[in-house]
């Protein structure tokens, strides 16, 4: 049997997909959940209307930032309870003596929440193409000045989107590595969203005392997803920029790497949390 087999088409921790399904859409969840949903339906037909009657100003770059930071915060809410949450309803004893390895139940608890951030960014592109055929950016050019209105430019368009996927995927992944490492999920969801306020806002305004310095402020938020993005949309209207490789599959090859790499760390360490082990272990005095 191969991993493919293993983890996704025979591994019975599938089942996650389907209960996403039942609890948001199937009527399977309680009226909170019902209510959410309504609420992100109507600002989602809110958007869509308004990027339609905006359509030749909607910029589809402006909206793939909205995305990602949409799904930045869908991960952790989706997934900080995925294992820590299994332990509070004193279901994972339970899960771990079926028959099913550590790997498939990281695979099958990845997977229920990949598939509704596919769905999210399905939804998403509605907007996004109306943008994307109706928007006229002003083009402008460093060495023969203002220009005409262009046409977008698909191909950066195309990597924005698949780093903005692959971001999510990957912050989906660190929060199942902390769901498995906590005993509590909101223990998991605070430390989720305690590395992410450090990586997206404190280390950028760490780092903003070298806003002079182009190649140290470009290396050093190389892993930041908005700053990446903006980078990337700025970068094609600068001719010959030196900078222009380090933006978009770097950033997308990066994100799979890490998202691979927290996956199989949380299957290494799943069972982490039962056995009260701490990150820091206290040293014994002298």
């Amino acid at each position: 049997m191969t991993w493919i087999q293993t983890l996704i088409t025979e591994n019975p921790m599938m089942i996650e997909i389907t209960r996403f399904r039942r609890k948001f859409f199937g009527g399977g969840g309680n009226a909170l959940n019902g209510i959410i949903v309504a609420i992100c339906v109507l600002i989602y037909i809110g958007l869509v209307a308004l990027v339609w009657n905006n359509r030749d100003s909607a910029n589809p770059m402006i909206l793939i930032f909205l995305q990602t930071g949409i799904v930045t915060f869908l991960g952790p809410a989706m997934l900080h309870s995925a294992i820590a949450g299994e332990r509070e309803r004193r279901s994972w004893d339970f899960l771990l003596v079926a028959p099913v390895t550590q790997a498939q139940i990281v695979a099958g608890k990845f997977a229920g929440a990949a598939v509704a951030i596919l769905f999210c960014f399905g939804a998403f592109l509605l907007p996004i193409g109306i943008g994307a055929v109706a928007y006229e950016p002003y083009s402008y050019s460093y060495t023969s000045g203002p220009g005409d209105y262009s046409r977008v430019d698909y191909w950066v368009l195309f990597q924005a989107e698949l780093m903005s996927l692959t971001w999510a995927f990957f912050v989906c992944a660190l929060t199942i590595f902390f769901s498995a490492r906590c005993r509590r999920g909101f223990i998991a969801l605070g430390t989720t969203l305690a590395m992410l306020v450090v990586g997206l806002i404190v280390w950028p305004l760490l780092t903003s005392a070298a806003q002079n310095f182009r190649a140290e402020m470009n290396f050093l938020n190389f892993f930041h997803p908005f700053w990446a993005l903006s980078m990337l949309e700025n970068n094609r209207f600068e001719e010959h920029s030196s900078w222009a490789g380090l933006y978009g599959f770097p950033q997308i090859v990066s994100y799979s790497i890490l998202t691979v790499f927290f996956l199989i760390w949380t299957e290494r360490t799943v069972r982490f949390a039962d056995n009260d082990v701490k990150f820091l272990p206290k040293q014994k005095d002298a």
